[in-house]
């Protein structure tokens, strides 16, 4: 979604019974003069933070150098930025790319989740394919860290309002100029612990490699396929498009949550990863 802040919505005035949250938008700031955007700052709190728990994960599990997982979080945030923008583009904007197909190429005008997801799991496996690693323990690693992450991608769409969805008079309701309105960033921040703590649980409960992945891949689309019903459709060009009555981000959830029960069921089969301890220390990569 592009930023769009609570200014830009519109929709009829609606006369909200009960407490409904304030649209306090804080889009930047300046310290000494220096101008700050806050959504960016966010993501690169997010992305420091996901690539800390990244290496603490692989160093708690005794895997790889620090070297190697640097460079495969590298891979993997870059992977995700840029198919962000371009599935972003793609899905949520088609007749902006149908006016200036350049805009496929600028990154800065847009995100979308379910595209960063895609792009850094496509990066990743690319980079592990060629290093010769083991997809399902890196690519549990890298689930590990997302939602750390995550939560301040999140803070960031909820500090800047970019995803406004239907009229309401719930309680939960962001007041906007124009109409109170889920604020589904906020839901979706609001959430994001639950992620947290479910890839902590289950990563202390099993060492079989493709767990952790398979976990937050079912429960994730549980979460997030019924908040996008919530997504406005007043908005006009800025409404997100349908595809057979679904967001393409629900689509995506449906994927999603298929390849998370295959990878449940696969990950059984798996054994345990053994104990630092019984481990032979990893040899540098060349």
């Amino acid at each position: 979604m592009r930023p769009r802040g609570p200014s830009d919505t519109t929709g009829a005035s609606r006369y909200v019974r009960g407490p409904v949250i304030p649209a306090i938008e804080m889009s930047e700031f300046k310290i000494f003069g220096v101008t700050f955007h806050t959504f960016g700052l966010l993501v690169a709190l997010g992305v420091l933070l996901g690539h800390h728990m990244t290496v603490r994960r692989a160093r708690s599990l005794g895997l790889a150098s620090v070297g190697l997982v640097d460079r495969f979080v590298l891979v993997v945030f870059t992977g995700g930025f840029l198919a962000g923008h371009m599935l972003d583009a793609i899905f949520y904007h088609p007749e902006v790319l149908r006016r200036d197909p350049w805009e496929l190429f600028m990154l800065h005008h847009g995100l979308s989740s379910f595209g960063g997801i895609t792009g850094g799991v496509v990066a990743g496996l690319v980079y592990i394919r060629i290093h010769k690693l083991d997809p399902w323990v890196f690519t549990d690693l890298a689930t590990y860290a997302f939602p750390f992450g995550w939560l301040f991608g999140r803070m960031g769409c909820a500090v800047v309002h970019d995803h406004p969805g239907r009229l309401t008079d719930s309680p939960l309701g962001v007041r906007f100029p124009g109409g109170t309105r889920f604020d589904l960033g906020l839901i979706e921040f609001a959430l994001t612990p639950l992620l947290i703590a479910l890839v902590v649980i289950v990563a202390r409960r099993t060492r079989r490699p493709g767990m952790v992945t398979g976990a937050l891949a079912v429960v994730y689309p549980m979460i997030r396929f019924p908040l996008d019903f919530l997504r406005a459709t007043d908005l006009g060009p800025e409404s997100d498009p349908r595809y057979g009555g679904l967001t393409p981000a629900q689509w995506a959830c449906i994927a999603t949550f298929a390849l998370g029960l295959w990878m449940l069921s696969a990950s059984r089969s798996h054994a345990p990863l053994p104990e630092p301890s019984s481990q032979p220390a990893a040899s540098p990569p060349p």
